[in-house]
């Protein structure tokens, strides 16, 4: 296991044993991220970080690890949390367990030989709990659409198909061919709804990443709403910074992030013409993809709620939609190790913002060196 792909959390207010740690990880080749805190209020200060591995000291000053546990596992559902003691038993490991923890470990069986093992079985089963628990609120997701938001439209339809008989029968073509067209509303609506669940819940568990310019993530997106645009008399403005690299994702999921924002920014215009900026970024922690719109916006108490599923904004009232829009957009960041946020001004538009990685410097030289190698094959 690489190390060095890995970001590191260690909650101990013992020096000797943080040291300890450090020379662990430094004998095995890591040279990346390790934060160290002592406290509880250190290590609760790094929340809005990301890690891939927490190492939790069981005996903290005022409290112990394991009240700790709970609160740790919300901030980083993704990581491995390994709790240590220098005195445990069974009792403590069971409740470690129960609380959150990934694993459990003495410190005194603590060694150097023993930590690339132990990093990869933990930091792997972190990952596949990760992704249960997603699987059973992707379930949960489509089994409330299923019971509430098809109840609407099921009903109108069955509600039609019954005037267009009794039209039938009365030779009324002009009520039956409103009347199917209607139907076909009703229809459309539970197609769209059945398209927004399979993009929410049907993204590859396991990503398959390769490099991307941004460029052509923004015209693939652009491309499949060409139609949407030209109806909408949208203007669409796209600024890529002189030094933004590629970036290490899944195409055809970046294309659709894309695409769901421009989509939304066309959609909430209000009465104006919607004029959208899309804008990529060279920043310290990658790319940064900023879309920005001239629409109705969202009021500052409604910023974090939009990017839960079913939960939309109070301007969205009489727009079409199932409220899995951003929540997509969200799950497909977060697959991809990436972070996403938008800021907004009511009556003014929105801006959203998401982060990928780049394409480390290391990859790009193995992956320049296998397309020479293709191209003298060739």
């Amino acid at each position: 296991m690489d190390l060095n792909n890995l970001s590191f959390l260690v909650v101990d207010d013992d020096d000797g044993d943080r040291k300890l740690l450090r020379r662990a990880l430094k004998s095995n080749g890591f040279s990346g991220v390790l934060v160290e805190a002592t406290t509880v209020d250190e290590a609760l200060a790094e929340k809005d970080k990301k890690y891939d591995v927490v190492f939790l000291d069981y005996y903290l000053p005022g409290t112990n690890g394991l009240n700790l546990l709970p609160e740790l596992r919300a901030f980083w559902p993704r990581a491995a949390i390994i709790l240590m003691t220098g005195q445990g038993n069974e009792d403590v490991a069971k409740s470690a367990i129960l609380n959150g923890a990934t694993d459990y470990i003495s410190k005194g069986s603590f060694n150097e030989t023993a930590l690339s093992t132990l990093l990869a079985t933990n930091v792997a089963a972190a990952r596949q709990s990760f992704r249960v628990e997603q699987q059973r609120a992707d379930l949960a997701t489509f089994s409330e659409v299923l019971i509430h938001d098809f109840k609407a439209p099921i009903r109108a339809a069955a509600y039609l198909t019954e005037q267009i008989d009794e039209d039938l029968c009365a030779g009324e073509m002009e009520e039956v061919q409103q009347g199917l067209r209607l139907l076909k509303q009703s229809a459309d609506q539970m197609n769209a709804m059945i398209r927004s669940l399979s993009d929410h819940i049907r993204l590859d568990r396991d990503v398959e990443v390769v490099a991307h310019p941004p460029e052509g993530l923004i015209d693939a997106a652009q491309t499949v709403l060409s139609l949407v645009v030209r109806e909408a008399d949208a203007k669409i403005s796209v600024e890529i910074g002189d030094d933004v690299p590629e970036i290490m994702c899944n195409g055809p999921q970046i294309a659709q992030l894309v695409q769901n924002l421009i989509a939304n920014a066309i959609k909430f215009s209000g009465d104006r013409r919607p004029e959208i900026l899309v804008r990529a970024t060279h920043e310290s922690d990658g790319v940064c993809f900023e879309v920005r719109d001239n629409g109705v916006g969202i009021a500052p108490e409604h910023l974090n709620s939009v990017f839960e599923p079913f939960k939309r904004a109070p301007g969205a009232q009489g727009v079409a939609g199932t409220g899995l829009g951003l929540s997509t957009c969200r799950k497909i960041v977060m697959r991809h190790d990436g972070r996403i946020w938008c800021s907004s001004r009511l009556g003014q538009g929105t801006s959203v913002f998401f982060v990928l990685p780049v394409v480390s410097a290391v990859h790009a030289q193995q992956m320049a060196a296998s397309r020479l190698a293709q191209t003298a094959r060739g």
